[in-house]
């Protein structure tokens, strides 16, 4: 009996394994990387604020968020002021006025939220990849490297990292959009492209670069010539315009940073992308509140050579979707890079959201995702890995638990950052532990906002008035705040000098008109020295803007 003869079409080829059979299933595999990620992150239900912007957002911002008018009032004003702020992010604003309709101030139910958004990414990145014709087991066993992966616990158990996922389901819903248009060119498919590109936009300012990431794909990848792209284009352009006629109409700050400003800051910030990488496949030196200066250079430069190495032995340099990822993670980076000091110095983890999926890219093409190797040993591989990172990230998640936890693990990771140590003073309860950490703080950056204000609070409850007095005028010199003035008045009174602590309590008054006890104050004051008739007109202010006066404070200004 003659042998069977060779298929010379497969001849070469590995025969596809049950794992590739099972998840080519769409259906199977959304569910099953679903499911893991939120197995990995449920534990973030139970987690409270960590005092990093989170209750800003919802508990202080909860009157404004309880408006509904509100939510056209988010596309005119700036992120955390109305009127002095650089970020303009209004969908962030109305998805907490949103929200808010649905768990009040309890931060479960956004902790929900922000783990439904990192399923629904995950969901989208599936997709995304096959799209772009990774295999699909491929495609999920990269989705599942991201979806598990501890440099993106961040963006999940803190509520403010939510910005980053919401831009990730926009822009790869856009993105998806897009190919299926290029596919088939139908009016309605390309209208929610644009859609999707202008909420993007409207959520952090990041989407600028979108179009260049599309528009690369499609040139470099697609191979698309201008005529195939003139309705994308046309549709990108409206969606950056439109964005910048809404922009401006916003009551945003008028400060801005020059390209040259830019450009110092990107040269000065160039460590960054290697750091950032090295989190990426050696995530070992993770931090809550990262500074680029407590950051070793030494994974990320191991890992930049691992990289390089892997691209050449896998001959991947030759395939373009290596130099696509390269791009993409590169150009989603560059905002971090150009972003003054002055306006945030941190380098935090969850600004990866995006940027990774450039790497994961550049893997797809190389070791062990290429189309030789081993299906089993890749398998057994990516699931050792797999393990190792729901275990990293499992842990990480519980240093969200509470402000206590989140800023001394912020300390321990950054020990230069002033900030760390200022907001972990002011959550500690023993006295001496807080005014230590505030002495270390001052040491790193002594005119750091509201620092001195802190340290001055601690010695006047400790009666160390001279001492108090001291740091509370180091804080007014730059930082005028009400509460200053106003231990500053206590302070005055305690020294017998009226005539200071009337000043003080005016100022006071003056920064916050609304502050009941400085009003109350200041009428015992003036009436008690002999100044009746100030004491009247402070009444009459009061009255005047609204506010409540006691009726024994009434009768006693005015003898009855």
């Amino acid at each position: 009996m003659a042998p069977p003869k060779k298929n010379s079409k497969n001849a070469g080829k590995l025969k596809p394994t049950g794992f590739e059979d099972m998840f080519s299933n769409t259906i199977l595999a959304i569910v099953v990387l679903a499911s893991i990620t939120f197995m990995v992150y449920a534990r973030t239900l139970m987690l409270d604020y960590t005092k990093l912007d989170d209750s800003i957002f919802i508990v202080e911002n909860a009157q404004y968020n309880s408006d509904a008018k509100n939510i056209g009032v988010s596309f005119q004003r700036g992120l955390f002021n109305p009127t002095k702020d650089a970020y303009y992010r209004p969908l962030f604003l109305v998805d907490f006025i949103l929200e808010s309709r649905l768990f009040g101030i309890k931060p479960a139910g956004y902790h929900f939220t922000n783990l439904l958004f990192h399923i629904i990414s995950v969901v989208l990145l599936f997709l995304f990849f096959k799209r772009i014709k990774i295999p699909p087991q491929d495609s999920f066993l990269l989705s599942l490297l991201f979806a598990v992966h501890p440099v993106l616990t961040q963006a999940v158990a803190w509520i403010p990292g939510r910005n980053d996922m919401l831009l990730m389901i926009f822009f790869l819903s856009s993105f998806i959009l897009l190919f299926k248009y290029l596919e088939k060119p139908k009016p309605a498919i390309l209208l929610l492209h644009f859609l999707f590109l202008l909420a993007a936009l409207f959520t952090k300012e990041t989407a600028i670069i979108i179009p260049v990431i599309m528009g690369g794909f499609a040139v470099f990848y697609l191979k698309c010539g201008w005529r195939k792209l003139l309705f994308p284009l046309i549709s990108w352009v409206a969606a950056i315009a439109t964005w910048l006629l809404v922009r401006s109409t916003a009551t945003l700050s008028k400060n801005w940073v020059s390209p040259s400003g830019m450009f110092h800051a990107g040269i000065d910030r160039l460590g960054v992308i290697v750091q950032y990488l090295g989190k990426i496949f050696f995530p070992v030196n993770l931090t809550v509140f990262p500074m680029a200066e407590d950051i070793t250079l030494v994974w990320g430069l191991i890992a930049l050579a691992g990289l390089i190495a892997l691209v050449v032995y896998s001959k991947s340099y030759t395939r373009p979707l290596t130099y696509m990822g390269l791009f993409w993670f590169i150009v989603f980076l560059i905002p971090v890079l150009i972003v003054p000091k002055s306006l945030n110095d941190q380098v935090f983890e969850h600004r990866l959201y995006l940027p990774v999926i450039g790497i994961l890219i550049m893997l797809s093409q190389a070791i062990p995702f290429s189309g030789s190797f081993n299906p089993k040993l890749k398998i057994a591989i990516v699931s050792v890995i797999v393990v190792i990172f729901i275990i990293q990230s499992f842990i990480r998640t519980s240093y969200f638990n509470d402000p206590v936890t989140f800023w001394t693990h912020a300390v321990n990771g950054s020990p230069h950052s002033a900030y760390a140590k200022t907001l972990l003073g002011t959550k500690v309860e023993d006295p001496a532990e807080r005014e230590r950490l505030f002495r270390e703080a001052r040491t790193i950056e002594p005119g750091l906002k509201n620092l001195n204000y802190y340290l001055g609070k601690v010695l006047f409850d400790r009666k160390e008035v001279d001492s108090a007095e001291r740091y509370l005028r180091i804080e007014l010199v730059h930082n005028p705040i009400p509460d200053a003035y106003f231990l500053l008045a206590q302070i005055a009174f305690s020294k017998n000098s009226f005539d200071s602590a009337a000043v003080n309590l005016e100022k006071v008054i003056e920064l916050n008109p609304f502050d009941p006890q400085a009003n109350n104050n200041l009428v015992l004051l003036y009436y008690q020295h002999g100044q009746p008739d100030k004491a009247r007109q402070v009444i009459r202010n009061m009255q005047e803007r609204g506010m409540g006066v006691g009726d024994d404070l009434l009768r006693m200004v005015n003898g009855k």
